[in-house]
């Protein structure tokens, strides 16, 4: 076993304790605020906004505010400001439902009874072992973008049999840039 591997079971093992020290309620709001809120909502609105945006209804208005925006000012309708100003503001609505969505599942798991204090501890335990779990797939995804450099070549030489360099071959999750 390398060094690398017994690191990797020691974070697992110290996310399992903090997941449990501190609740799926608590972790929840953390993991959801800041940089990381932010990046879930680009993903909502990556993710959601061309299925929105391809409904009649949106996109008809979508359009036709493209067509105001160019009547006033060309520019603003080579650059497509009404598809701009639509993401901006599923961008603002994305944020706000993730608040208030963080806000009442955290309410839910945090109230004050016996029942809901065990779940809460249940469901931290595993939750921030596999939030750490999903983000490490995620930095070895982005390492794969430059698999054919000579420090990732290196890397995975003298990593090589290693719990790290299995993940990196079998990660399901692949970035296309």
């Amino acid at each position: 076993m390398q060094t690398v591997d017994i690191v990797l079971i020691a974070l697992g093992v110290l996310l399992v304790i903090v997941g449990y020290a501190r609740g799926f309620g608590r972790a929840l709001r953390n993991m959801t605020k800041g940089v990381f809120g932010i990046i879930i909502s680009v993903f909502v609105c990556a993710a959601f906004g061309g299925m929105i945006l391809g409904t009649d209804l949106v996109g008809g208005y979508v359009l036709q505010l493209n067509a105001l925006l160019a009547e006033k000012w060309a520019f603003l309708g080579k650059i497509q400001a009404g598809v701009i100003i639509f993401y901006a503001a599923l961008f603002l609505v994305a944020q706000i439902l993730r608040i208030i969505i963080v806000k009442l599942v955290c309410g839910i798991f945090e109230a004050d009874n016996k029942v809901m204090k065990v779940i809460n501890r249940a469901l931290g335990t595993v939750f921030l072992p596999a939030a750490g779990f999903v983000f490490l797939l995620l930095v070895l995804a982005v390492v794969r973008l430059f698999e054919n450099t000579d420090t990732v070549i290196n890397l995975l030489t003298k990593f090589n049999g290693s719990i790290l360099v299995g993940l990196y071959e079998i990660n399901p999750i692949i970035l296309h840039l």
